[in-house]
């Protein structure tokens, strides 16, 4: 994956002018992705690893559970700091990336608050609605959930802005050994379902200890007041509409499977669930190392005004397309017979859940890594439309499928073309405000000579 991607970097053309920088961003680019990347492989792909024994302890009613749960945690965690941390790569100054990072941690104290506060009087009620009855009894550990959720992503993106992807990767580690340690002893002790839960919540806990330690985060000024609103003011436009373009695109990963399991029942949902757990797998080991560094190396771009992220943007998704197309081929042939030998024999309809999805999913791998570039250049407002239109259609096709009686076979296809027509909008997306972007650069370059 590395090779395609520096291979493709490297056969750029530039302008003298450019050629030295472009020359180190190259290097530091592979070099970002290589660090983050290994740490995504040990953390998420210990997950993966230890799945066939996960599901030999806990039966997919638990994995039901598991489902409901991290997707109410993931939803509500991506908005829980308002998106402040979307902005700590822009500032030129720490002392200012400093202020929002502290807004948004103080943000999403308040949030999982109130979270707590709502489930105190509505967990029972929303948990039957969801098809998982059984989470009622541990909707405190959502609420942590997503605190932990929320403070981890604002210590990640003070590492991509100072470009610690060392940091990054050993955060992964953290986050996969933390959580598998717990699932696995806890499972073993016969804590179920809870010891899926509590396992979730560990690896975030483990994530954000790594960032205290190796981070200067922790040691930055806490705002005062008027400095915190002056933050809010200026990057005004996260809370105000990535927010809700980050909730849309949450929603719009997390809904189905909540629908899902709602619709048709909490074992459906245990099911899907491992299914999108193994091929989320290379989302999160590949996808998210090259995003990480992607978001680095073009918020430096940005600041520096270079036109090189169209080329980027094209590259990198035509690279990870190629690099993801065996496997799904693979799984879209023997998805059933696999997961049946892996997992054991009540998990074969997880594997033909796999043999829809594995092309659904391959959309999102191979472009998802350069969703960073519209909110990078400011572009929130088309961000929010294809959140919307991502949610429309991922919600739309399952519940059309619900409502007209059709088997779950007919709604898991559905869902996985409209992962498909979703992605290759935000790829035509992406790519066009990058080419205005690198044609706004190159004009300024002209006016000046």
């Amino acid at each position: 994956m590395v090779t395609f991607i520096y291979g493709g970097l490297h056969r750029l053309q530039f302008s003298d002018g450019w050629s030295e920088m472009l020359r180190l961003g190259r290097s530091r680019f592979g070099t970002g992705v290589v660090k983050i990347l290994g740490g995504s492989v040990v953390g998420q792909g210990l997950v993966v690893l230890c799945s066939p024994l996960l599901t030999r302890m806990y039966a997919p009613a638990d994995f039901g559970v598991l489902v409901v749960f991290t997707s109410i945690a993931a939803i509500l965690g991506a908005v829980c700091t308002l998106r402040l941390e979307a902005a700590i790569p822009l500032p030129r100054r720490d002392v200012h990336a400093g202020w929002i990072a502290w807004t948004a941690i103080d943000i999403a104290i308040v949030s999982t608050t109130m979270l707590l506060a709502i489930g105190a009087l509505a967990a029972r009620p929303i948990s039957i609605a969801l098809g998982a009855p059984e989470l009622s009894r541990f909707w405190w550990l959502v609420s942590l959930t997503v605190l932990a959720i929320g403070v981890g992503q604002v210590f990640a993106a003070w590492m991509v802005r100072g470009q610690h992807y060392m940091s990054l990767g050993r955060r992964n580690v953290a986050t996969g050994v933390g959580q598998v340690f717990v699932q696995l002893s806890l499972g073993a002790l016969g804590w179920t379902p809870i010891g899926l839960l509590l396992g979730f919540l560990a690896g975030r806990v483990s994530s954000i200890g790594v960032g205290m330690a190796t981070t200067n985060l922790i040691r930055q000024r806490r705002p005062r007041r008027r400095e915190a609103v002056s933050v809010l003011g200026r990057y005004r436009c996260f809370p105000l509409i990535a927010s809700w373009s980050a909730l849309l695109n949450t929603v719009g990963s997390q809904a189905p499977l909540l629908l899902i399991s709602a619709c048709y029942g909490q074992v459906a949902a245990g099911l899907i669930g491992l299914t999108a757990r193994v091929l989320a797998a290379p989302v999160a080991i590949v996808g998210q190392s090259v995003a990480h560094v992607y978001l680095g190396e073009a918020s430096v771009v940005n600041r520096m005004g270079t036109p090189e992220l169209r080329p980027l943007v094209q590259r990198i998704v035509f690279r990870l397309g190629l690099m993801g197309l065996f496997p799904a081929l693979v799984l879209a042939g023997f998805g059933p017979q696999l997961f049946e030998l892996v997992f054991g024999g009540e998990w074969s309809a997880s594997g033909y859940y796999a043999q829809w999805l594995s092309i659904g999913y391959l959309a999102e791998f191979a472009v998802a890594p350069i969703s960073h570039t519209l909110p990078l250049l400011e572009r929130q407002g088309v961000q929010f439309a294809w959140d919307l239109l991502r949610l429309c259609l991922t919600l739309g096709s399952p519940m059309a499928c619900f409502a007209l009686r059709l088997p779950i076979d007919a709604a898991v296809a559905a869902l996985s073309a409209s992962y498909v027509i979703s992605y290759g909008i935000l790829f035509f997306y992406c790519s066009f405000a990058a080419a205005k972007a690198d044609g706004r650069t190159l004009a300024q370059k002209e006016e000046k000579f």
